[in-house]
């Protein structure tokens, strides 16, 4: 009889270790879709925060391809003007 008993008791060990194993399995994958959530949600925020970065860069870039763009203007009239008093 007791061979049986310690083949009871080693099957009963072996299922409560599977069921713990199991428990253990299912808390990771809360843990780990815990996780991919809160990545998830990061990145979406950095997404967002460079989407409005670049509109700002590229407004910004803007002005100063504008302010370029009057300077270099600026300049050749200021030539112009100096090429017509030299022939005067």
């Amino acid at each position: 009889m007791e061979p049986e008993v310690n083949q009871h008791t080693i099957l009963q060990a072996i299922l409560e270790l599977s069921k713990q194993m199991q428990d253990m399995k299912s808390d990771l994958q809360q843990q780990v879709e815990a996780v991919e959530k809160r990545l998830d949600e990061k990145i979406e925020a950095v997404e967002t925060r460079l989407e409005k970065v670049e509109q700002n860069l590229s407004r910004k870039i803007d002005l100063v391809d504008a302010k370029f763009e009057i300077l270099s203007l600026d300049l050749l009239t200021t030539k112009a003007e100096v090429s017509m008093l030299k022939q005067v």
